[in-house]
């Protein structure tokens, strides 16, 4: 069967259907009436150009949802760069700081937040400059009052979020003052981060004075196969 005599038999399917039936006996009226009246058919670019119209007008809508969807990437982005923004999911009072990548919140109805930075990894407490870098966040943040964007949740259940003390990022000022690697495996986008590392390398600061510090990642592996 020729591509022509499918698409009739097609179309002969749904002509069948009383609604669809009807449709298409007005649209062939429509169609006839304007070859006689003008000599040719205007109808389909005047109902593309009127529904054309009609969606521009909504897309335009200070509330369409693709502009609160945009808002939404524009602040999550800003977040992972590195740039102050306005609203957090999650403001609190730091009361502890586990390591260098990760401290506990409480809340104003005093509900305790354990928050994982985001796209950064500190030395482990027992490696070589893990007190080091938990000093270093404490010295930061403890005591402070911190607002969180919380990107979602890491596999133990901590917030995963970028931190901010008035509009320092904190995430960024450890990979800044070397006591974090950029977490290229769960961050691969955070492009900052990665320039403050190979800054941070180049100046020798924090665990860069050591010409071969070893990734986190690689020591907690090493932990494992030890046992």
């Amino acid at each position: 069967m020729s591509k022509h005599n499918s698409a009739f038999a097609v179309i002969g399917t749904y002509a069948r259907r009383p609604l669809v039936r009807n449709i298409l006996i007005a649209l062939l009226a429509l169609s006839l009436f304007q070859l006689a009246t003008k000599g040719k058919v205007t109808w389909p670019g005047a109902a593309v150009e009127k529904l054309g119209g009609s969606l521009r007008e909504y897309a335009n809508r200070p509330d369409a949802a693709w502009r609160r969807a945009a808002a939404r990437i524009e602040e999550l982005g800003a977040a992972r760069e590195g740039q102050p923004v306005p609203e957090f999911g999650l403001v609190g009072r730091v009361v502890r700081v586990a390591d260098g990548d990760t401290l506990t919140i409480l809340d104003r109805n005093n509900n305790q937040h354990k928050i994982r930075l985001h796209g950064i990894d500190s030395p482990e407490r027992d490696q070589a400059y893990g007190k080091a870098a938990g000093k270093a966040l404490s010295g930061l943040v403890a005591g402070e009052t911190v607002g969180i964007v919380v990107l979602g949740k890491d596999r133990y259940g901590r917030t995963d979020g970028t931190v901010y003390l008035d509009e320092k990022n904190v995430n960024l000022a450890m990979i800044e003052s070397g006591y974090a690697w950029w977490y290229r495996y769960y961050a691969p986008e955070e492009h900052l981060l990665e320039a403050s590392e190979k800054q941070a390398r180049t100046a020798q600061r924090g665990l860069w004075s050591d010409p071969d510090p070893t990734p986190p990642w690689d020591w907690r592996r090493q932990q494992r196969y030890s046992r």
